[in-house]
């Protein structure tokens, strides 16, 4: 396809990130046509007024656009060592110093000293050198060097390492599709669920308060991925990160832990997805601002599911994602979402075990009572398409949002209280990913 004149048309809004993703795929320039925002959602004939209104220049940039750069040799930075610089002053002058440099975020950090760096490298055997991601949107290379550094300044020890590098591991996955949840106008929310020994080894929370104050390590987890992506991956606003509002979750992740004594299935979410009881397990998905579920009320599984079902029917209630598939590595419609993730609390799963001894029968239920009407989802070939063999149907037909009982995921998690979470993935992220920590 090579030699074919093209045009990329983007919004003025959205002509920030359209070059900064030109950037992030090695193109030193490419040829932009600006429209004014919006082009969806508005009237077909305002879009077929912009679209008017810019054809002189599409067809002036097809027909005599030249790239700036042409010829000239991009020259690669080298990813290791990093940077050394030295700051003097007080510690306040250091944290201004670097989020002016977009070195930090803007909250206070650890002074990644070489010294503190050094200390941080002795928590693995991989070598400093050796590049585990690039981070997108900006393919930013993260060095082993780099995690120990972004490690420091979020607060981790040197026996997090192992721990952080695991991180990196899951949220590199495709599957996950970091580059689409960092810079979406949509609050995505990095989350991440931990299970096995290292809980207890770490000091990881995973009963009450756990995704709140006094709980350093899931903080510090939770703070670490964030300026990965932030400063290595380069999503900040207002030009790469779009996100419409953001979320005090831009600055720290989160990040519990499974409360594997609390669950009354016995098996964990951990050993569901393959791993052994002694195993200790990362999970990981982007997802939009979790719900919370307050059930005082239900006191059988049948009611306390059909409660968490409704909850979830209505979460991201303008997504159409009825009939969703779980299982492939990609979606087949835009903007479905594919599962959903529960985060229970030991009592609420105390009463659903009572009537469902099997999770997999809870699912089932939860599958089948998790609908809303036909009219509600997004309908028209990028939304809601029923199967075709579902041809009886109005606009008041109740619609399952899931078409297998495994689009479920349920983790008992948090302490005593009759509070649970609902968690629905964004979009593109079409899997919870799980990865073994290794020691």
């Amino acid at each position: 396809m090579l030699g074919i004149p093209t045009v990329t048309v983007a919004t003025n809004s959205f002509i920030g990130l359209a070059r900064g993703t030109m950037a992030s795929v090695g193109i030193s320039d490419m040829c932009f046509v600006e429209v004014p925002h919006p082009v969806g959602m508005i009237p077909l004939d305002e879009v077929r007024a912009k679209a008017e209104k810019a054809f002189p220049a599409i067809y002036e940039a097809a027909t005599h656009w030249k790239p700036k750069d042409a010829g000239k040799e991009v020259k690669d930075v080298p990813a290791y060592p990093a940077k050394r610089v030295k700051i003097t002053g007080t510690y306040a002058d250091l944290i201004r110093t670097m989020y002016q440099r977009k070195w930090s975020a803007g909250l206070p950090v650890i002074p990644p000293t070489p010294e503190a760096v050094a200390a941080m490298l002795k928590g693995t055997k991989k070598d400093p050198s050796e590049i585990v991601w690039l981070v997108p949107p900006r393919m930013g290379q993260l060095t082993v060097e780099l995690v120990a550094t972004y490690g420091v300044m979020a607060g981790c020890k040197p026996e997090h390492m192992p721990l952080l590098l695991a991180v990196v591991e899951a949220f590199k996955n495709p599957s996950v599709d970091w580059q689409g949840s960092t810079t979406t106008t949509a609050a995505t929310v990095p989350v991440m669920v931990i299970s096995g020994p290292i809980l207890d080894k770490l000091g990881i929370g995973y009963s009450s308060g756990e995704l709140g104050s006094f709980m350093p390590v899931n903080t510090s987890v939770g703070y670490f991925i964030n300026l990965v992506g932030d400063i290595i991956g380069g999503s900040q606003p207002p030009n790469i990160d779009k996100s419409t509002h953001g979320m005090p979750s831009d600055h720290v992740a989160v990040v519990f832990g499974e409360n594997a004594k609390g669950n009354p299935w016995g098996q964990t979410y951990a050993e569901e997805q393959g791993f052994k009881p002694t195993d200790s397990v990362i999970t990981v998905f982007n997802a939009y601002p979790g719900n919370a579920n307050v059930d005082h009320n239900s006191t059988t599984g049948p009611a306390l599911l059909e409660t968490l079902g409704s909850g979830i029917s209505g979460a991201a209630s303008g997504i159409g994602a009825c009939y969703a598939e779980y299982g492939k590595e990609k979606s087949d419609r835009f903007n479905q979402i594919t599962f959903a993730f529960l985060m229970l609390c030991p009592e609420h799963a105390a009463t659903i075990q009572k009537d469902f001894p099997n999770k997999g029968d809870a699912k089932k239920y939860l599958q089948a009572h998790t609908v809303k009407p036909y009219k509600y989802y997004t309908a028209g070939p990028l939304g809601c398409e029923p199967p075709k063999d579902v041809t009886n149907f109005n606009a008041d037909t109740l619609m399952p949002r899931f078409m297998y009982p495994e689009s479920f995921h349920i983790v008992v998690t948090g302490g005593p209280g009759k509070q649970s979470q609902l968690w629905l993935p964004f979009a593109t992220s079409v899997k919870p990913v799980s990865v073994k920590i290794e020691d």
